[in-house]
């Protein structure tokens, strides 16, 4: 008798562990299918407006990163959708300065993906470690301004 309890007691722990991870992987199989099912609707309604109407409506301002730590200039500038590229003899080491850019702050551009702001930078206090970065991770495209002149 002291077998057939201990049989039934280890039988129930089994059944209960059974239904939590069946719920489990249902509610997995759910959670993908939605997914699945939202990614392959999304594409095909947002990229026909963007192609052909706003794309080149769309107008950017160009950020003051001047006298910023190249750290967080080039974060300001990807936060904000632009690309960028560092030129002259100071390479884009994390510690160094902003003294000028191209466009000038204030500037607007047409979003053509992620214009590209070129960098000038002097050498910082911190020290020049690792290898620099001198183009902005995702890529940049060319710059383009507005056409029309009477309208914002």
């Amino acid at each position: 008798m002291g077998m057939f309890q201990r049989s039934d007691a280890s039988a129930v722990p089994r059944r209960i562990l059974t239904l939590p991870r069946l719920t489990a992987v249902a509610a997995a199989g759910l959670l993908v299918s939605a997914t699945i099912s939202l990614a392959a609707d999304k594409p095909t309604i947002a990229t026909k407006p963007a192609k052909h109407s706003s794309a080149p409506h769309q107008v950017m301002t160009v950020p003051d990163v001047r006298g910023q730590l190249f750290v967080f200039a080039s974060g300001t500038l990807e936060d904000g959708g632009f690309g960028w590229k560092v030129r002259g003899a100071v390479e884009g080491y994390p510690a160094n300065v902003v003294v000028s850019q191209s466009p000038q702050p204030g500037a607007h551009v047409i979003d053509t993906g992620a214009p590209t702001i070129t960098l000038h930078l002097v050498r910082g206090k911190g020290a020049q470690l690792g290898e620099p970065q001198n183009r902005s991770p995702y890529g940049a495209s060319l710059i383009r301004r507005p056409t029309h002149s009477g309208s914002k």
